[in-house]
């Protein structure tokens, strides 16, 4: 099962539970209630900080007015057929149970200049939606936005306050039976800069207890690990405590960790267990897509969260055998293919200094040489010809560079060669004492 994170369990269940930005969530509740009694209004555009409550406040929307929430992001408006399945959605008159539909176009600000849909793709829908729509930013301001801004009700949502923040996270301590020093949550809400969705992720990490000394651990790296007890953590850790401990101190890239992560999945989860697993790394995966097309670095805690507590709480019981960690394949599969590029790129470079053509020219006809050292009544003679050594002829013949024809082959060519040096000497003597 996946893990039941704080920011699913705490999510607000109404309005009243909602944190910070109460101006825009009674704009949004009035909006709402336009539509309701079927008066058509303008599209609303939520900007702000990750981790304030936008798309949360989508959510609810659709909850408490019992609408259908029909949910698209930048990536899926790049083709004809996606952006027509969304103008479909918004102009329809009702959903199939006779409600509105309520459009959610998330991350629009990560929508590319060269995407076949782009903004005029999103204008269109706006000016012709019969449904309410929603957009939802980090920057609205983005100069691919320009275009949109103007049709929409451009709303900027704040940093929520450290002191609602702490409140809330009482709260929640309250309800988990999480011990807690009321200065360390102070400070956890300040440190989370105004995301409640990391302010919440961190409390879950630091229980059953809440610290000075552990909220001041979260941003430094007490020790260094080796790869292979950090695993053995995340696969069989107790808690998101003891997993985020172990994280902290590994001394691998987080790059690199997630591939370990990936690559034992199935090593150490049955099939079940493993299919969780996996989903809750997808997750994670979205975040770093995020980090990639935004360059916003704070998505960053989300991803480390997901792929190593989320992963190794998605089990549904423990692992006691043990399976060893196995390093992740695909640095292998790089290392090999490395190694055949550059036996490519020697063979290339001695093809072309014979053949007098640039080492792409003798790349592309690398296939047809190839050929020629296969033919066996003229090997030897190619072999010397291009002064191939027995890697490179071995490579060449797909065979082991230690295989006897292939020793024999570059043996052979050395006798052309040596046969060759020797007229050459002897043609010089017959002419300096003919």
């Amino acid at each position: 099962m996946v893990p039941d994170l704080f920011t699913d369990r705490y999510a607000p269940k109404n309005f009243e539970e909602f944190i910070g930005n109460v101006e825009i969530v009674d704009r949004a509740i009035a909006w709402a209630n336009e539509w309701k009694d079927g008066k058509k209004q303008k599209p609303l555009f939520f900007f702000g900080n990750p981790g304030v409550g936008k798309t949360a406040l989508v959510y609810l929307i659709a909850k408490e007015m019992g609408w259908q929430l029909l949910e698209m992001n930048a990536s899926d408006l790049r083709d004809k057929e996606s952006i027509e399945r969304v103008a479909g959605a918004a102009t329809a008159n009702s959903s199939l149970f006779g409600s509105k539909r309520l459009i959610l176009l998330d991350e629009i600000d990560g929508i590319q200049s060269q995407d076949r849909g782009g903004g005029s793709a999103v204008l269109s829908i706006l000016k012709e939606a019969n449904n309410p729509v929603i957009l939802v930013a980090n920057d609205a301001y983005d100069k691919k936005l320009a275009s949109i801004r103007p049709a929409c009700e451009v709303l900027e949502f704040k940093k929520i306050n450290y002191l609602s923040i702490a409140k809330r996270l009482r709260e929640i301590c309250a309800i988990e039976h999480i011990e807690f020093e009321d200065e360390a949550i102070k400070e956890l809400a300040k440190n989370c800069a105004g995301d409640m969705r990391s302010a919440l992720l961190d409390v879950q990490s630091l229980s059953p207890k809440v610290t000075m000394d552990n909220v001041k651990s979260l941003s430094y790296r007490e020790r260094k690990e080796k790869i292979f007890p950090v695993m053995a953590k995340v696969f069989k850790g107790k808690n998101i405590s003891e997993i985020r401990t172990a994280v902290d101190s590994v001394e691998v890239s987080l790059d690199m960790l997630s591939l370990w992560v990936e690559e034992n999945i199935p090593r150490q989860f049955d099939l079940l267990d493993a299919a969780n697993a996996f989903s809750v790394l997808s997750r994670a995966d979205v975040f770093n897509g995020r980090i990639m097309n935004r360059q916003h670095w704070g998505f960053l805690k989300y991803s480390i969260f997901l792929s190593t507590c989320g992963v190794g709480l998605s089990r549904r019981k423990d692992y006691n055998f043990f399976q060893p960690m196995a390093f992740p394949s695909i640095l292998s599969s790089l290392s090999k293919s490395s190694s055949v590029r550059e036996m490519r790129k020697g063979i290339a470079a001695k093809i072309g200094a014979k053949t007098h053509c640039s080492r792409r020219q003798a790349l592309a006809d690398l296939p047809f040489i190839s050929e020629l050292v296969n033919q066996e009544s003229h090997s030897k003679d190619f072999v010397w010809f291009f002064n191939f050594d027995e890697k490179e002829t071995a490579f060449l013949l797909k065979k082991k560079s230690d295989d006897k024809n292939v020793i024999e082959l570059v043996k052979e060519s050395k006798a052309i060669e040596k046969k060759i040096i020797l007229e050459k000497l002897h043609g010089k003597q017959a002419t300096l004492f003919g």
